[in-house]
């Protein structure tokens, strides 16, 4: 019996070791760092999945180049800058970090990206790279390179990036992987934001760049489209907030940028207008709720329909998509205002309580009287 409690306890002890095991558990491993040696450090121990914080500014001698994993690094609002010297030794790229291959991912996280030789990051060769919460400034050649890797923005601000002029997120295919397959792409799932207007998206001309491809997720509040021979990023009304430099011998494959049309909205003389995508389909709630009335001086009106025409006898349909310039005419009508009730302005002297009151005493005694006369007989 002794035997069998042995064998069993053996048994759960194995266990354990098995699950506990990093070579077992796929449970991600977070590492705090504090300086360069501790960040490359970090790098070389970590496998896919782990996450690096960064507790403190981190200052590189040279470039940091990781491939081969999937790593998050949260800079917990911390800045990855360079080195005053130390970044001529042959083969270095110049950006500060560098994710490279197909199959490597890195996400970079609540982080600045200051003062690089070349390129504040970079996504190289078929890498992903996802930028959320990044602030990009004051790097030499560009902010971020995307060369011939995929990008996704999920929250950036471009600042002063580039030494001739600014160049925020260059596109881009070098001669190091000028054969391969793998072409640039730009994942929009978020928002972009720039102090500067020219070259938020810079399309790299005198390289081996010959097609590109930009995308939207479902969910993103910014979008990047193609329209020609560039490419530009709208905000959620679809305005166009930047727009890239423009090339015809590059293929661009993506959405196409579409103009607004008008919806104008008539209320007596104020006009209320409505920008929207061709195809789109309002409703009535759509269109009130871009009226305010009292910001409109008429805060004494309410809607009471929406027409196709000033005299009112067609009812908008609001079924139909909109695919041109339209006009709503909108039917007002005054508010009612309730009248108080008025009441009567002659005094009360009291007389008229003091009588009832009186009579109802009299006709209480004569039953009360009444009443005893029927029990003595």
């Amino acid at each position: 019996m002794r035997n069998i409690k042995k064998i069993v306890l053996f048994f759960i002890a194995l266990l354990i070791a098995v699950v506990l095991s990093p070579n077992f558990s796929n449970a991600a491993t977070t590492r705090q760092v504090n300086d360069e040696e501790e960040l490359r450090q970090a790098i070389t121990d970590s496998q896919s999945g782990d996450v690096i914080e960064l507790s403190k500014n981190i200052v590189l001698t040279s470039p940091i180049e990781i491939t081969g994993k999937e790593l998050t690094i949260n800079g917990n609002g911390n800045t990855v800058t360079r080195a005053a010297e130390g970044w001529n030794a042959a083969g270095d790229n110049g950006s500060l970090i560098t994710v490279g291959g197909t199959g490597s991912k890195l996400t970079l996280r609540n982080l600045t990206l200051a003062g690089a030789q070349k390129y504040g990051a970079q996504t190289y060769n078929g890498a992903y790279l996802i930028l959320d919460g990044v602030t990009v400034d004051n790097n030499g050649f560009g902010g971020i390179l995307v060369n011939a890797g995929t990008l996704e923005v999920r929250s950036v601000n471009l600042k002063r990036n580039g030494q001739q002029s600014n160049n925020g997120i260059e596109i881009a295919k070098g001669n190091s992987v000028s054969t391969g397959d793998n072409k640039p792409t730009v994942i929009m799932n978020g928002t972009i934001t720039s102090t500067e207007e020219d070259n938020v998206i810079y399309i790299a001309i005198n390289d081996q760049l010959t097609e590109f491809e930009v995308k939207n997720t479902d969910t993103t509040v910014d979008k990047i489209l193609t329209q020609g021979n560039k490419v530009v990023i709208t905000d959620p009304n679809n305005n166009i907030k930047y727009e890239s430099n423009e090339s015809e011998e590059i293929t661009i494959s993506g959405e196409t940028f579409t103009e607004n049309v008008i919806v104008t909205v008539y209320l007596m003389e104020q006009t209320v207008t409505i920008p929207v995508q061709p195809g789109t389909t309002l409703t009535r709630e759509d269109v009130e709720g871009k009226i305010d009335l009292t910001a409109l001086g008429m805060a004494d009106y309410k809607i009471d329909g929406f027409y196709a025409d000033e005299a009112f006898t067609t009812e908008f349909d609001f079924a139909t998509p909109i695919t041109t310039n339209v006009s709503i005419y909108t039917k007002l009508s005054p508010i009612e205002v309730a009248v108080p009730e008025q009441k009567d302005p002659t005094p009360k002297t009291g007389i008229e309580n003091e009588l009832g009151i009186a009579i109802c005493v009299i006709v209480a005694s004569v039953l009360a009287i009444a009443a005893l006369k029927r029990k003595e007989r």
